[in-house]
């Protein structure tokens, strides 16, 4: 196998931050960019679905040009998530990353802007081998006239960061809002599901620290590890990493 199964995966979507307008239909992949051999992929992904409906998807160009016998499923297991599995059968079969592992194609069904957060992503080294650390940050889907001002007005520089980093127990979140406008921080394990909600709600102008104590919304203390806190306002979204040592 290239690469070793026990370093820790980023995927991403691509592209990011995507907009379309009300009743197109539009494909989202989740791309692979390292040299990295793989047998399987799957994962869970939710989404808002009054502003994006779900049309179909189904395994990336990695594992349709190889001529694979694939055992491959899309379903919607709830009604804002999407579940998608791809599995070669072959037993000596593989594919080899950078590339498109899946893909989502979906519709725009209101105006508005749909984060798109996956609840767990799983892969497999070509001998079953699960990957232990594998990332699929957050993206979003901003739906509405492409053609409105308000698609033309240039993003915030947010200046997410946290301090201190690495940390034991706690950190500052800090960015700043050029105006005043909705906000939602959030905190992501590197399996992509959401921890802790650390604010939400109108925002005024300015800069603005936000505490994480490392625990989650239910009050548990969390293991150390790569944590994703993700900031999203109407006019994008930003990620940066922090790291919890024990």
């Amino acid at each position: 196998m290239t690469g070793a199964a026990s370093a820790e995966v980023i995927l991403r979507f691509a592209p990011a931050d995507t907009t379309v307008e009300v009743g197109s239909v539009t494909r989202l992949s989740i791309i692979c960019d390292e040299v990295l051999d793989l047998r399987t992929i799957e994962l869970f992904v939710e989404f808002d679905p009054e502003i994006v409906g779900s049309v179909s998807g189904g395994p990336g160009t990695l594992f349709t040009e190889g001529g694979f016998n694939l055992f491959q499923g899309f379903e919607l297991s709830e009604p804002n998530v999407w579940h998608g599995y791809c599995v070669i059968l072959g037993a000596y079969d593989y594919i080899t990353c950078p590339g498109e592992l899946f893909f989502w194609e979906f519709e725009g069904l209101a105006d508005g802007t749909s984060p798109i957060i996956s609840v767990s992503v799983g892969l497999a080294a070509p001998d079953a081998t699960i990957l232990p650390d594998v990332i699929l940050p957050p993206t979003s889907i901003v739906v509405g006239n492409s053609l409105s001002p308000v698609q033309d007005v240039p993003q915030p520089e947010l200046g997410l960061r946290c301090f201190p980093n690495p940390f034991n127990p706690h950190t500052e979140i800090q960015f700043e809002l050029q105006q005043d406008e909705m906000v939602n921080l959030s905190v992501f394990n590197i399996q992509g599901q959401r921890v802790a909600l650390l604010h939400q709600g109108h925002t005024a102008q300015g800069v603005l620290s936000v505490s994480w104590n490392g625990r989650d919304s239910e009050g548990r203390l969390q293991p150390g590890g790569l944590y994703l806190f993700r900031l999203e306002t109407p006019r994008g979204i930003t990620v940066t990493k922090g790291v919890l040592v024990k």
